[in-house]
């Protein structure tokens, strides 16, 4: 009899525990932003790979050339011989940003394209449109919208 009334707490605690964590993830769920409000949504993340490794001294220089483009945030990653930086598109594209920083300094690099067809994905490539979570997020924003 005393097992019994044990196992039933714990039941009842695991559901409890449950139910609390499945009621945040549809509060979490139905309050979030739509995709078109985005704050942030003309920051581009952009990269170029050059050809040789950088060292500390040539690092500088490239993240110091990339800052005196208009349009380029703060936000430079240089490592091994990739450059990773954020750009307003509404000043710079990538193209422009890339002349410029060839101007500035003799580089032997190209512009990092994206295939097409990862180009033209139109949701995160995490979540497929097709899955439960997807199909699931749709359906508690479309409840509370």
């Amino acid at each position: 009899m005393r097992i019994n009334k044990t196992v039933k707490k714990i039941v009842l605690s695991i559901l409890g525990v449950v139910l609390l964590l499945f009621g945040i993830l549809v509060y979490h769920i139905a309050n979030a932003r739509p995709v078109g409000s985005v704050e942030n949504a003309t920051i581009q993340i952009s990269r170029i790979d050059f050809d040789q490794p950088f060292d500390s001294l040539s690092a500088v220089a490239i993240k110091k050339n990339l800052h005196s483009i208009p349009g380029v945030k703060s936000d430079i990653i240089v490592k091994r011989n990739v450059v990773v930086y954020f750009h307003d598109n509404t000043i710079a594209d990538s193209k422009k940003i890339y002349d410029e920083l060839m101007t500035k300094g003799n580089y032997k690099a190209e512009r990092f394209l994206l295939p097409p067809s990862l180009a033209a994905k139109q949701v995160c490539p995490v979540m497929k449109k097709d899955s439960f979570k997807y199909k699931f997020s749709k359906f508690i924003q479309g409840i509370f919208n």
